[in-house]
């Protein structure tokens, strides 16, 4: 009973440490994004200003 009880804590323990790394993955990745998104957009502003 012990043992099925401590693989079940180490399994959720486990599982708890790969979902925050993953979460952890997208945000960089989507902070990424967002900051490619707006140095395109300042591109295109001072194209803008410049016509």
């Amino acid at each position: 009973m012990k043992t099925l009880f401590l693989t079940l804590v180490a399994a959720v323990l486990i599982v708890a440490i790969v979902v925050t790394l993953l979460i952890h993955r997208e945000q960089r990745s989507l902070h990424r994004l967002k900051s490619t998104c707006i140095g395109i957009a300042r591109k295109f502003d001072s194209w803008q200003l410049m016509r």
